[in-house]
């Protein structure tokens, strides 16, 4: 649960988000009184007031309210005397901070609390009350960061708007993206992630979206959620957690998106690549400068990207951006250069060959989308002579007792969308590698191997000029060193002129 409404105007917030002690008192509601009436804590030392919150103590700290959080790995108590001298305003501690190692020197407050990890939510609650920006919430097992930096950065275009950094979609960077609105903002676009049942819930009741989009509900978590269903109900606790004045966007291509509309007290907008709906894409293509579409089956539409996903996202965007007052003209120009997320399907050109790093994270839908892009590119040799399609794939992670099954239905996916060759780096990929055996690659064109290192050496022996290479897994693998390692190697023959070509 969240700390109970407060009663003062949004007006209150003004000046909150000036920086530096100094200029922090002024207009800013984080008193060490309100920090203690919000988060039901006991005030230990009274100071200035905060200019805003940070759970970082190795970033900056001036004038800050710092809470210190506990984890698996780490303790943010211990870092307390450090952010003092570091000018912090405020501190937030738990129980075991010993407050007499406080430096009495520093003018700082101190509020104790049971639980500084709920203290942090119920802090950004109040804050997401006393600001009047519409906020967008996005949730969905794919596409969640990419539309969430497409859509701020299309709605920044028309208004002052704030935007989750990076994934910051748990009880940490979600309350931290909150606390990023200040009294000008118009829009802020909220990233909401889970891994667990009930997330979604807690982080749906701190943001109070006026808008909701789901992306797709897809096999991810598993081993968290425990089945699709549970992914569904999961992420059907966003459209629940709506307003009635709220509008609630949904993938009308996903049945379990398309049953959200009936727990939502709020408008519903369908968005589809397949029918007509409230949004919806017709004849997409993919070519060398991404993916073309006609957006209502007449306006022709330009994306940066590769990939139906990215339409998808698109439509979503428009749909959102559209409602919040920005002009359908200028979204869809802001479109034409949406920033990509960083390795998600990002292309990058060395040596004649083009890497598609899409490293971030892997499961078995995102994996599918990233195939169908690549095969969409078509074939402008003739196959087998050049631009083959490489898949470097390594293991998808939190799939529980479903991993088998899908990863070998993977392999079969590369087969099916007509990949050249396969990479399967881990024992962990092993599977995807039987699949693909099974559905019918030759052995010849199947390859597994124990980590990047030797992932790296293969393909320095197997790629050629002309080569289009996709690399995905789930984080941890950590396949991204594989892309960086790769590119670097390529672009030096590029300077030793040995090499030319690729896609541009």
């Amino acid at each position: 649960m969240v700390a109970p409404m407060s009663r003062r105007s949004p007006d209150a917030a003004e000046g909150s988000a000036a920086s530096g002690r100094g200029r922090a008192a002024r207009g800013s509601w984080l008193t060490a009184a309100a920090v203690a009436r919000v988060t039901g804590g006991e005030i230990l030392a009274r100071g200035t007031a905060a200019s805003t919150v940070t759970t970082d103590s190795r970033g900056d700290c001036e004038g800050r309210l710092f809470v210190a959080l506990r984890g698996q790995n780490h303790d943010g108590h211990r870092f307390c005397a450090d952010v003092l001298a570091r000018g912090a305003a405020g501190l937030l501690v738990d129980h075991g901070y010993d407050a007499a190692s406080r430096n009495r020197l520093q003018p700082a407050f101190v509020v104790r609390v049971p639980d500084t990890g709920k203290a942090l939510l119920d802090l950004a609650a109040e804050h997401r009350r006393r600001h009047r920006a519409r906020v967008v919430g996005i949730t969905g097992s794919c596409g969640k960061t990419s539309t969430k930096e497409w859509l701020g950065a299309v709605l920044a275009a028309s208004m002052p708007t704030v935007r989750s950094p990076a994934s910051f979609n748990n009880q940490v960077g979600v309350p931290l993206t909150l606390f990023a609105i200040e009294p000008k903002t118009r829009a802020a676009v909220v990233e909401i992630g889970t891994n667990a049942p009930g997330e979604i819930a807690q982080l749906t009741e701190v943001v109070r979206p006026d808008v909701g989009i789901v992306t797709c509900v897809a096999p991810a978590h598993l081993a968290g959620l425990g089945s699709i269903e549970g992914v569904m109900r999961e992420k059907s606790a966003l459209p629940a957690g709506l307003p009635e004045d709220g509008l609630c966007i949904l993938n009308g291509d996903d049945a379990s998106c398309r049953a959200m509309a009936e727990l939502t007290r709020a408008r519903v907008q369908l968005f589809s690549v397949t029918r007509a709906t409230d949004w919806f894409a017709t004849d997409v293509r993919f070519h060398a400068l991404g993916t073309t579409f006609l957006l209502q089956g007449e306006r022709p539409v330009t994306l940066p990207r590769l990939g139906t996903h990215n339409v998808y996202n698109a439509l979503a965007v428009i749909a959102a951006a559209t409602h919040l007052g920005a002009a359908e003209e200028d979204v869809l120009r802001a479109l034409a250069s949406v920033p990509s997320a960083a390795r998600r399907l990002e292309p990058q050109c060395a040596g004649g060959v083009t890497i598609f790093d899409d490293t971030y994270n892997m499961n078995p839908q995102s994996a599918r989308a990233a195939l169908q892009a690549l095969a969409g590119l078509g074939d402008p040799e003739p196959r087998g002579a050049a631009r083959r399609r490489i898949v470097v794939f390594g293991e998808m992670l939190e799939l529980g007792d479903q991993s088998e099954r899908l990863h070998r239905d993977l392999g079969a996916e590369v087969v099916r969308t007509r990949q050249d060759l396969l990479v399967g780096v881990g024992a962990g990929a092993q599977p995807i590698a039987d699949g693909a055996l099974a559905a019918g690659m030759p052995a010849a064109n199947v390859h597994r191997v124990d980590d990047v290192n030797a992932a790296f050496d293969l393909l320095r022996k197997v790629v050629r000029p002309g080569d289009r290479v996709l690399c995905k897994a789930s984080r941890r693998v950590a396949l991204d060193r594989l892309v960086d390692r790769l590119v670097a190697e390529l672009r030096q023959q590029d300077g030793d002129g040995t090499a030319a070509g690729g896609d541009g």
